[in-house]
């Protein structure tokens, strides 16, 4: 079967190859009308009965572009059918830009994305795929922000074989934004200030009614939904075999947070979870030269999922 790359919106109908027919019936649209535009790739001659999802971080950006989960991340199972869903508001005719603060950033994903929202659509994705009875296994793997929402996903339903999470964080997102402001070398005095106007922040946002804000690329739903969120609670519901994988050099979440997470896990009992530290690799699987090490991760969690057949 040759691969293909499938977009899939209201109104839409097309003719796929046979491996994934089932998808021509999905009717994608949210509650509020709105699409969800998602992208199926073979990557076998064979027929596959393994579904992959690969679940993106917080930026403003199509996973089309995104080369990283599309290229090298996908070949944790190269012959599982790959599953990626847009964010709201975003298709692939938005350009690859790496720049929080881009000014064509579409409103609409400014004002409706969040963590939540994110995990409502692979669900309702998954849930359509699945019907056709094509695939018999579901694994999941996420990055940063999608780390947490592949946790969520795997929480809330119970069809996920397995999954990854990459760079995750701890337990609550402020202590990650905290270690981020420090590990940025900025002198104690401008950190203090700096930490004391961004703990105003998340109080104000978390105790108000909706307002505008767009700070980094997000409003106020990914803000208050991000501050709020306590990812112990959600890992403490996931039941299926999880691997977290986190880099001991990361600046972007705190390595200390996640030791912590882990640690309460452990207390709880949850012998369904798997830990896994690179002492010198940062958030984009850099190691201390420089040197990417997102091949030795990706054989890591080939070897991980092996051990689970």
């Amino acid at each position: 079967m040759q691969s293909s790359l499938l977009r899939v919106a209201i109104g839409c109908s097309v003719l796929f190859t046979a491996q994934a027919a089932i998808a021509s019936g999905l009717y994608l649209v949210r509650e509020d009308g709105s699409e969800i535009t998602i992208y199926l790739k073979s990557q076998s001659q064979k027929d596959a009965t393994d579904l992959l999802v690969l679940i993106q971080g917080s930026d403003c950006n199509s996973v089309a572009h995104n080369t990283l989960i599309n290229e090298e991340f996908s070949q944790v199972l190269p012959e599982a059918d790959v599953l990626t869903v847009e964010k709201y508001g975003i298709t692939s005719d938005l350009s690859w830009d790496r720049n929080d603060e881009r000014p064509d950033c579409p409103a609409d994903y400014i004002e409706n994305d969040s963590p939540e929202r994110r995990t409502a659509d692979y669900i309702k994705a998954i849930n359509q795929l699945k019907e056709g009875g094509i695939y018999e296994r579901v694994f999941l793997l996420g990055g940063s922000e999608g780390a947490v929402v592949a946790n969520m996903i795997a929480a809330k339903t119970d069809f996920v074989t397995a999954s990854v999470a990459l760079n995750g964080g701890g337990r609550h997102f402020i202590d990650d934004i905290l270690h981020n402001m420090k590990s940025s070398g900025m002198p104690n005095e401008a950190f203090k200030e700096a930490s004391a106007g961004f703990k105003g922040f998340a109080q104000e946002i978390t105790t108000s009614k909706p307002f505008d804000v767009n700070m980094s690329g997000h409003g106020y739903s990914w803000w208050n939904a991000i501050l709020k969120l306590d990812q112990l609670e959600i890992l403490a519901q996931v039941e299926n075999p999880l691997l977290i994988v986190q880099g001991g050099q990361d600046q972007s979440v705190s390595p200390e947070a996640v030791d912590q997470q882990i640690a309460k896990l452990t207390e709880l009992s949850k012998t369904n979870i798997t830990y896994k530290s690179y002492p010198d690799m940062t958030h984009s699987f850099k190691g201390a030269g420089g040197e990417s090490m997102v091949e030795q991760v990706i054989t890591d969690i080939k070897g991980w999922l092996a051990q689970l057949d």
